[in-house]
């Protein structure tokens, strides 16, 4: 019988924004829309030190035309790392949209230059930021995907990681961003990923975010097949399934974890990897996390009407 919880949370709508994932993140999105740099300024300062910054730095960039807002704040703070971050992940963002979510055999050259353009501007402010604040973890973040679509070699991207790690204490985006550049779809190798997000298992605290990119690996290792049912018989292996399994209780799952950025994306990873792979008993665990949060990575990869996939899949684990 599906719980009290699931039946109430199948009548609300998904919310699949980060910013609708963390209240804070509200508050610099605001900010950005509002074009009152003091306020986005002040929102920064009021992250610790050592924690994941890159997150609220995506959200600010995903405000539709902030880019003119964020090129004042360039022209007028010469000194700012911040602002150099910020204006070069939106050209980050601004890349993307030119080049759309085709494969490449369907991008138009135009559309290639356009997104050469932005992430070669993106590229240089990004260069500036860390520059003026070497510690500027998110701003290597940041890096290591112009890294990635500039066609730069894998131990330069891999430098740009080790840098956003030296200078926060648990790069849950950063660990993202690479495994993307190590895929094999980005000329990487299944090897390299896992190897990868086991490395960031290890080294990180338990209760953390640090390896919950094992489920990122092996939901890109499911996808260098393009059958459904080779995906679902990958992610239904025995040593997968645990190896899934393992790396949640140690990070989303642990007794320690306390939900911060990139919870609702680490439990969506998760949860989308052990349901597709049949082990509704570990994906109820994270469905009823998330209630009716969701990131859509895995999601998405898989059918376009994800969401109700996502609602029915939530309702089967729910009643197993």
């Amino acid at each position: 019988m599906i719980s009290a919880v699931s039946m109430i949370d199948s009548l609300k709508p998904l919310r699949t924004r980060d910013f609708a994932h963390s209240p804070d993140l509200g508050l610099v999105r605001r900010a950005v829309r509002a074009a009152d740099w003091a306020a986005v300024v002040a929102y920064f300062d009021g992250l610790p030190p050592r924690a994941d910054h890159a997150l609220a730095v995506e959200v600010a960039a995903e405000v539709p035309g902030s880019e003119r807002f964020l090129q004042r704040a360039v022209d007028t703070e010469r000194d700012s790392s911040l602002a150099r971050t910020l204006l070069g992940s939106r050209c980050v963002v601004l890349g993307w949209e030119a080049r759309t979510t085709s494969r490449a055999a369907n991008v138009s050259q135009a559309q290639w230059r356009v997104f050469y353009d932005h992430l070669g501007r993106a590229e240089r402010l990004l260069t500036d930021a860390v520059a003026i604040d070497p510690g500027n973890a998110a701003a290597w973040t940041e890096r290591i995907v112009t890294a990635r679509a500039l066609g730069f070699e894998p131990a330069e991207a891999r430098r740009r990681y080790d840098k956003a790690a030296e200078h926060c204490d648990v790069p849950y985006r950063a660990q993202g961003r690479l495994i993307q550049n190590l895929a094999p779809k980005w000329g990487g190798s299944t090897k390299a990923m896992h190897d990868f997000a086991q490395e960031c298992l290890k080294a990180g605290p338990p209760g953390t975010l640090a390896g919950a990119v094992v489920a990122d690996a092996h939901i890109e290792h499911a996808f260098t097949s393009d059958r459904i049912s080779r995906i679902r018989d990958y992610l239904g292996q025995r040593k997968v399934r645990d190896q899934l399994g393992a790396a949640a209780a140690r990070t989303v799952l642990h007794t320690d974890h306390e939900p911060g950025h990139g919870w609702v994306a680490a439990h969506s990873a998760f949860a989308f990897a052990l349901f597709q792979g049949g082990d509704l008993p570990r994906s109820a665990r994270h469905f009823a996390a998330l209630g009716n949060l969701v990131r859509p990575y895995g999601w998405d990869m898989m059918s376009d009407s994800w969401k109700a996939d996502f609602r029915a899949a939530r309702s089967k684990a729910a009643a197993r």
